[in-house]
């Protein structure tokens, strides 16, 4: 294998290896054994590789980072996305929810597409340094150096560190001066201090739920010591040590209980009038155990109305980061053109993907990311190159 390449990219996950299976004259450098490994864990094995979005409608699912991916997202949108797919070799279809999934539903489709038609590819090498002398970058690596013209980090963030996402890419960065964002997890469950024991598996539909400011609506799945769903994921991003979640799971007032029929059992009446199940009931409720609705008192039914429309709890997403979807932090983007993706700082230098302080919703919106900044990175250089 020779030792110069027009490019060398660093990171053999999404963004990796969209801009190596399009660039001719490039080495892609994976630290893990294979390459792929968080993007076949994707939409659990299925692969949601993007959202049946216009690109306009696209870039509303970035946060505060709507500005910043809007360039790419237009450059390269998920229909173009899919149309690149399509001559790949992996046709996908469109989920009522929008969501877009290669037709063979597995996730090994969409990553073997691209690891495919990647022409040169080492893996199980880790890159011990890098650095730039005469416009050349000089990358080495365990398995020796090579030289290249222009550098591509696709490192990743801190995310789900077993699939090789272990912040690396950061301290690459920062030996060229960039700042990192301080890195925490998104799109991962939330953690109830004041967890309701018992309703593991339960989901509950059209549940709302205040944090941070903000009000977030959607399914809400219960876990082993917390929530999840795709409501709870989007805003885990927002969740700072101890903050308060009020949760509704049904809006309730205390007349509406007091004309519920006497006779019944209060958890089966409430029930049937929340449409919640009763297994969640019986242990969000402890206290009405078999009490008639007659029976309930009036602390019974304000502390019932509380619960329901209103339960609070201090929460968190310590321990996370090692099981998140994405990382919310990294590379500072003030640093990085958003059109090129290239380093504000050190000229020929790109930064694509997840090792970027850019993190979207649930739906496949930060694998479209990973796609379109590796698409803009390559545009620019075959361009150049031409």
């Amino acid at each position: 294998m020779k030792t110069y390449y027009t490019a060398v990219v660093i990171g053999g996950g999404a963004s990796g290896l969209y801009f190596s299976h399009l660039m001719k004259d490039c080495l892609l450098i994976e630290k893990k054994t294979g390459c792929a490994s968080k993007l076949l864990m994707t939409g659990g094995g299925e692969c949601n590789f993007t959202h049946d979005d216009d690109a306009a409608e696209m870039v509303r699912h970035y946060y505060e980072k709507k500005a910043f991916v809007s360039p790419a997202i237009y450059s390269h949108d998920s229909h173009a996305i899919r149309s690149h797919f399509e001559e790949l070799g992996v046709p996908s279809f469109t989920r009522e929810d929008g969501k877009v999934f290669p037709l063979s539903r597995d996730a090994h489709s969409v990553a073997y597409a691209l690891i495919n038609n990647t022409r040169n590819i080492i893996t199980a090498c880790r890159v011990t340094g890098v650095r730039k002398e005469n416009g050349i970058f000089i990358t080495q690596s365990t398995k020796g150096e090579f030289t290249s013209k222009y550098l591509v980090i696709a490192a990743g963030g801190a995310s789900c560190p077993a699939t090789g996402s272990d912040g690396d890419g950061y301290a690459l960065a920062s030996s060229f001066g960039h700042h990192i964002i301080t890195p925490g997890p998104g799109l991962c469950r939330i953690k109830l201090v004041n967890n309701i024991p018992g309703c593991e598996g339960i989901t509950l539909e059209n549940v709302s739920f205040h944090l941070a400011g903000k009000t977030f609506e959607g399914p809400l799945l219960f876990t082993d010591n917390g929530i999840s769903g795709p409501a709870v994921m989007n805003a885990s991003r927002y969740v700072e040590n101890k903050d308060e979640i009020t949760i509704c799971f049904h809006p309730l007032e205390e007349n509406a209980v007091k004309r519920l029929e006497g006779r019944k059992k209060a958890v089966n009446a409430l029930s049937a009038y929340t449409h919640l199940p009763d297994r969640f009931l019986r242990n969000l409720l402890p206290f009405l155990g078999d009490k008639n609705i007659a029976d309930m008192n009036r602390l019974d039914i304000r502390e019932t109305v509380q619960r329901l429309s209103a339960f609070r709890s201090s929460c968190t997403t310590q321990g996370e980061m090692k099981r998140a979807t994405v990382t919310h932090g990294g590379v500072d983007t003030k640093e990085v053109d958003r059109k090129t993706f290239q380093s504000l700082l050190c000229d020929n230098l790109h930064l694509i993907g997840e090792v970027l302080d850019v993190d979207g919703e649930c739906g496949g919106y930060n694998l479209s990311f990973a796609f379109a900044s590796a698409f803009c990175a390559f545009s620019v250089i075959s361009e150049k190159e031409s």
